[in-house]
């Protein structure tokens, strides 16, 4: 087994909405996760008080995407939806026509959906088109169906902002010897890591807590559905969500470019809207960075041998041929 064989199940499998036996569905997804997860995975953190608690308390804290580097992280895609809401003022008559031939021949739009709409703008139009012929053409429609579609681009900006901020992340790596991580999530190299054992988090599979790979692909997470889902629910009609884990998917889809970071992603679905969700979860060691300075860890070993964490020290080999970072252990005292 490897990432590809979980990639392809992931794909997969699909959760319908209001399904009562997730597990049947999650649990092969955690057999493989099992097989594939490094022993070890490790999270990077610069020294401040809001992290030392963090240590001192066994808090992994989780962030919302809108707070990562990565202005694509989790934002969705509806490449249908868009298609249709975007088009020319062209297709949008053509869109219009399809919807005045149905009318026509009798089509009854609910109340419910046309009081979702401003000023009876729905109902103003529908009474419009169906005194008109089929070739008929009519500027004040068109400008009524195109105020129609941009109210609706209106609602999936919305349900786009909230669907991406709706999970919680927190952000772990298989690359402990990288020094772009170093440099780049531990204060260049003056911060520390955690290691975990995350093994017992997906050993019996949940939907509010998961910890799987990112999938690095150039090619982003269609969310049609979702968003359609959700634009359906909120305008009153029941278009039914297929896949219950398609806002996983999507929030663990990132372009090649972050593939050195070899990601994992605890996602929480939990707390969902506490600013600052957080899991009590206990790493099992500890490695400094190879230029924090003595002070700090001074303070961050005595956290560590209070907790029995084992601890190591990242350093430069002067005389290797590669860029890793070395890494030593020290002795338990």
């Amino acid at each position: 087994m490897d990432k590809l064989d979980f990639i392809k199940l992931l794909e997969n499998t699909t959760i319908p909405e209001g399904c009562t036996d997730t597990a049947k569905y999650l649990q092969p997804i955690a057999n493989v996760l099992m097989e594939i997860m490094p022993p070890l995975l490790f999270r990077f953190r610069t020294i401040n008080e809001y992290s030392l608690s963090a240590l001192d308390k066994d808090l992994i804290f989780c962030s919302r995407a809108k707070d990562f580097n990565d202005p694509y992280d989790s934002l969705l895609t509806a490449q249908s939806l868009e298609t249709i809401l975007n088009t020319d003022p062209k297709s949008q008559f053509s869109l219009m026509s399809v919807f005045r031939q149905l009318l026509i021949e009798g089509y009854e739009i609910p109340e419910h959906i046309r009081d979702v709409f401003p000023s009876d703008l729905l109902k103003n139009l529908v009474a419009s088109l169906r005194e008109k012929s089929n070739d008929s053409t009519d500027i004040n429609d068109m400008d009524k169906f195109t105020q129609i579609v941009n109210e609706l681009k209106k609602r999936v900006n919305f349900f786009e902002v909230e669907l991406r901020n709706s999970n919680s992340f927190a952000c772990f790596s298989e690359a402990i010897s990288s020094i772009t991580m170093w440099g780049h999530y531990a204060d260049y190299h003056k911060g520390f890591a955690l290691s975990y054992d995350m093994k017992p988090l997906i050993s019996s599979p949940s939907r509010n807590i998961m910890v799987m790979p990112v999938i690095y692909s150039s090619v982003r997470f269609d969310a049609t559905n979702l968003l359609a889902s959700c634009l359906g629910k909120n305008v009153g009609i029941p278009v039914k969500r297929l896949d219950m884990l398609d806002s996983i998917k999507s929030s663990l889809y990132k372009s090649p470019d972050w593939e050195y970071e070899k990601e994992w992603r605890l996602i929480n679905t939990n707390n969902m809207l506490d600013s600052h969700p957080y899991l009590k979860y206990a790493p099992v060691g500890i490695y400094y960075g190879a230029q924090i300075s003595d002070i700090n860890k001074k303070i961050l070993h005595r956290i560590a041998f209070e907790k029995g964490l084992a601890e190591f020290e990242m350093y430069i080999d002067k005389s290797s041929s590669d860029y890793k970072m070395k890494i030593r252990p020290l002795p338990f005292k």
